[in-house]
């Protein structure tokens, strides 16, 4: 069955933690498998929420193979083994949690690829209508300050009267709005809420105005030339 891979140990955790006596192995070794145990089970919780974010079933087997590994360490009673299987046992342990963090990392990788196949590619045009000159733009979505870089790096400020071409705006599914920002010459800096929902795939063109009265930056869209 698709992504039928165990989500939660939490029963086994406890069942495995009761066999850990007194007697047999040394507490220190006992400590030993309860904090690797309990690590590779906080791992396989996070891999198979990661996995149910996904589409793509080309991990399935392989990961339900894994939580098989992971299972079977439940039936070790740590109270009846040597120090030295223990040790082997722990070993195990970190084996099954490296193959986790690579699946981790694989299932990242898709996401992106599946996030990215969803996104509507927006081009964008803008007019600087202002009396401003810009050294700093940055397009970004909203919640991922930071991410943008200024796409006018190694540049020429962007003058009043000039166009600028050749951005972009991936619009998710949510229509998550985007940010551009701006900072002058002069040191001021502004952050227009940009519509994303509003904009056809043809593309969009944005002019800046600026209202002195409000000291508030704008950008009306429109698809015909400015």
């Amino acid at each position: 069955m698709r992504k039928s891979i165990k989500a939660v140990f939490l029963a086994a955790i406890s069942g495995f933690l009761l066999l850990l006596g007194a007697c047999g192995p040394s507490q220190e070794m006992v400590e030993k498998a309860q904090q690797k145990y309990a690590q590779m089970v906080e791992i396989h919780n996070e891999v198979v929420e990661a996995h149910r974010q996904i589409k793509d079933n080309s991990l399935d087997q392989a990961l339900q193979e894994l939580g098989g590994r992971a299972a079977a360490v439940e039936d070790y009673n740590l109270s009846e083994m040597k120090e030295e299987e223990i040790d082997q046992l722990v070993a195990d342990m970190d084996s099954i949690i490296a193959s986790y963090k690579e699946y981790q990392t694989m299932i990242s990788d898709l996401k992106e690829r599946e996030d990215a196949a969803v996104r509507t590619l927006i081009p964008v045009r803008i007019y600087n209508g202002t009396s401003f000159s810009f050294e700093e733009l940055r397009l970004y979505e909203k919640g991922e300050e930071g991410s943008g870089g200024n796409d006018l790096e190694g540049m020429e400020p962007f003058a009043p009267g000039q166009t600028l071409e050749g951005l972009a705006i991936r619009r998710n599914v949510e229509n998550t709005p985007w940010l551009l920002s701006l900072l002058d010459t002069e040191g001021g800096a502004f952050e227009i809420l940009l519509p994303v929902e509003e904009y056809g795939e043809e593309g969009i063109s944005l002019a800046l105005s600026y209202d002195a009265e409000q000291a508030v930056l704008s950008a009306e869209s429109g698809n015909g030339e400015e």
